[in-house]
């Protein structure tokens, strides 16, 4: 082999050596960036951490306070059974033993794919190789005037949304609450269980109308009248009143008119797509992915509220933690090389009173209801024909996570199977 020795330097090496050196010095260092601070970000995070990844990891998060858990916001938070520390997703000292940079209360303005890199509204500017946006949705504004200057009307989709309400939550006071989704109810449950005067409307002919089944939504809805919670459907808003600032009373269509001392709107959440757009991502209900959850950029991913994927044919984008968890987990995956599809597998919980909603799988399109009900246990199982989508566990983690792997492996057992209440529901699992 050919050798030289180089003096010139100051030190003795070879050729080859020489080169080998030069060419690490000037390899790129691998600098992932992800825009958000919430579940899906820090799943993505931590799962390339787990996989050895040994490059930059900088998380940009608008809000001042490290990744942390959004379903108790709605539920125990407001209550005070669930104090703030525990929130966290991880103990603060985490992100320095894990070399996981995050930038709090800082706000992404742009995206410069063709330098890479994402300006802040400080006036920085910070380097990718590849990018992940997981920057969730927002909160749907009731169509009111001066909706966001009244000092007693609330939206709740963060920490800082649930602190506000939660300090003007008093015993005896009455609060109105616009909507009749998961959000809308697990506040009237927390409410209700203060010691609130609680009413919910909802515009729809009956609430859950757009997750979960007739069943479950009468179900629930017969648990809140029983704990003195009252539900109005097929209404809507026509008017507000108010005085200095404070929602007084609210008029509805058919004339009703309801004096209240608090409003809440949760009437739903849209994708938080505007870097993306003007970044020229494809947007489509979301921020539109492949299979490996990247944009039309390879270099940049989407995971989250603020993602769209195509499920089954149809463009798909779920707000829950499970998909956020699975995302980021896939995102970090393909990252690292380790080329991975996403398949979802939609999974939802809520707690209501002293009920616990467990969800597996999607109902859209069912074509039959079997209800189950074992002692105190009570489960809705939705076939499209012959074949099982969804079920809906109401305090029964068996029947739900039964329902959740037969759905995954693709296996229904018979209708008149379910219905015999002698049926060992574990058994499922191994029908044929």
């Amino acid at each position: 082999m050919f050798k030289c020795t180089l003096y010139s330097f100051g030190f003795n090496t070879t050729l080859i050596d020489f080169f080998e050196d030069l060419s690490y010095k000037f390899i790129m260092v691998e600098k992932i960036v992800i825009i958000g601070g919430g579940q899906a970000s820090i799943s993505c995070a931590s799962q390339l951490r787990s996989l050895g990844f040994k490059g930059d990891i900088c998380m940009i998060c608008e809000e001042s306070y490290f990744p942390y858990q959004r379903p108790p916001l709605s539920k125990k938070f407001l209550t005070g059974q669930f104090l703030e520390e525990r929130l966290l997703l991880k103990k603060i000292d985490y992100y320095k033993t894990n070399n996981i940079q995050v930038l709090l209360s800082k706000k992404a303005t742009k995206i410069d794919r063709d330098n890479k890199k994402v300006h802040l509204q400080s006036g920085e500017k910070i380097d990718y190789t590849k990018l992940v946006i997981a920057i969730g949705s927002k909160a749907k504004k009731a169509p009111l005037s001066d909706r966001d200057n009244y000092s007693n009307a609330y939206y709740l989709r963060n920490l800082h949304d649930a602190k506000n309400l939660k300090n003007f939550l008093i015993r005896g006071k009455k609060i109105l609450i616009i909507g009749g989704g998961y959000l809308g109810l697990e506040v009237a449950s927390a409410c209700s269980s203060f010691g609130m005067t609680t009413i919910v409307i909802e515009g729809g002919d009956r609430i859950l109308k757009r997750v979960a089944g007739e069943p479950t939504a009468e179900y629930l809805k017969k648990i809140f009248s029983s704990n003195g919670v009252e539900v109005i459907e097929n209404e809507f808003v026509k008017k507000i009143n108010s005085n200095n600032k404070i929602v007084s009373s609210v008029e509805l269509v058919s004339g009703k008119l309801i004096d209240l001392d608090n409003l809440l709107v949760a009437t739903g959440g849209y994708p938080v797509v505007d870097l993306a757009k003007e970044a020229k991502l494809q947007i489509e209900n979301g921020i539109k992915v492949n299979e490996r959850l990247e944009t039309n950029d390879p270099s940049i991913y989407a995971a989250g509220d603020c993602a769209s994927f195509i499920n089954n044919g149809e463009v798909l984008r779920l707000e829950s933690v499970g998909n956020a968890i699975d995302q980021g987990q896939t995102v970090a995956l393909n990252i690292a090389g380790k080329i991975t599809t996403f398949n979802a597998k939609p999974w939802f919980w809520t707690e209501q009173f002293d009920q616990k909603l467990q969800i597996a799988g999607l109902c859209n399109g069912f074509t039959e209801i079997v209800e189950r009900k074992v002692r105190d246990k009570l489960s809705f199982w939705y076939y499209k024909n012959e074949t099982l989508i969804a079920v809906d566990a109401f305090n029964d983690p068996q029947s739900y996570m039964i329902g959740k792997r037969l759905i995954e492996e693709k296996k229904s057992p018979s209708k008149e199977t379910l219905r015999d209440i002698n049926f060992e529901i574990k058994d499922a699992v191994n029908l044929k």
